[in-house]
């Protein structure tokens, strides 16, 4: 008798379980939920909310569907992606697939009728998304396919890249670096299926600030950018030869000095890659040029020392020819 007595005291209604279960605190605990319509790595763990913030059924403006279909195109995308690894931040609650207003797919996790925590979408341009979302926004760390020209995993905001990513596209370039709001911002290397590579800083979107281009063939630059183009102190350097100086619109514009392995030098002025107003050529057999050019030729008034002359002299040069001696 006493013992059936208690096992009926023990005995609590369903209400009285959610009760226990979901008090007025959030539980700092979690439990796992499974969806037998989601494929068997989308089981996760969710946080218990207080009473005031129990989910409905279903989010509005939604309609359950069995699973997400994923256009066979992205899924043989897929298939040469490394596995996705979840990196959460915020966390909602499991509900299963649902049909989008838009006739988006979504598979994941919702707070107050919007896509929150981890899930997965197949947009209705057939653009596919798998990581963290937060009020209805890609937002964390995730990773967003374009089976047509590329691919993107890293940090969003708000629906944007923005923090660390990288962008791989199908031809095999890559850009791995720093996003501000979509736009590449900071330090990043960017690299080219023909071998060519930028290391350096971007800014909105264009190379911007130090950093270093290397050709296909050898070739490098060191140096200053600006949108895009080389501009500024720079360097660059060939097989043979080099030139250190300034750089406007990627050309040799201003004061630099072009050197030559075999001992050629020359110091002074450039404009648009051309040797262009004073400048002073050296040979390594002693002979030298000091004075004006245009469009990369000696023409003006200069001094002059041959190879055989034991004093220089003053001379008039016209398109890089010696008219006359100035005495």
């Amino acid at each position: 008798m006493g013992q059936q007595c208690c096992q009926t005291c023990n005995k609590t209604t369903d209400e009285e379980k959610r009760e226990i279960l979901v008090p007025d605190q959030i539980i700092a605990q979690t439990v796992s939920i499974y969806n037998e319509n989601s494929s068997s790595e989308f089981k996760q763990s969710v946080i218990l909310l207080s009473k005031d913030e129990q989910y409905e059924e279903q989010p509005e403006n939604a309609f359950p569907i069995e699973s997400i279909k994923i256009p066979k195109q992205i899924e043989e995308y897929l298939s040469t992606l490394p596995e996705f690894n979840y990196q959460m931040n915020t966390r909602g609650q499991y509900l299963g697939a649902f049909l989008l207003k838009d006739n988006s797919q979504y598979d994941g996790e919702w707070h107050k009728s919007m896509r929150h925590g981890k899930g997965r979408c197949v947009f209705p341009n057939l653009v596919y998304y798998e990581g963290s979302w937060k009020e209805d926004k890609i937002d964390g760390y995730g990773r967003l396919i374009h089976p047509e020209h590329e691919y993107y995993e890293g940090l969003f905001t708000n629906g944007l890249k923005n923090g660390k990513g990288r962008v791989t596209q199908n031809n095999g370039a890559y850009f791995e670096g720093e996003f501000v709001y979509d736009k590449k911002h900071g330090y990043g290397i960017e690299v080219w299926p023909d071998g060519q590579q930028y290391e350096g800083q971007y800014f909105n979107g264009s190379k911007e600030g130090r950093g270093i281009f290397t050709w296909a063939n050898g070739d490098t630059y060191e140096g200053e950018f600006k949108d895009n183009k080389m501009e500024g102190i720079g360097i660059f350097k060939w097989k043979d030869k080099e030139y250190e100086g300034e750089w406007k619109d990627s050309k040799m514009n201003g004061q630099g000095e072009f050197r030559w392995n075999d001992g050629r030098k020359y110091i002074g002025s450039y404009k648009n890659d051309k040797k262009d107003g004073y400048g002073e050529f050296n040979w390594p057999d002693g002979k030298y040029y000091k004075g004006q050019w245009k469009d990369g030729k000696q023409h003006g008034i200069a001094l002059y020392k041959g190879k055989d002359m034991p004093n220089e002299r003053q001379c008039y040069f016209e398109e890089g020819k010696r008219t006359k001696w100035i005495e």
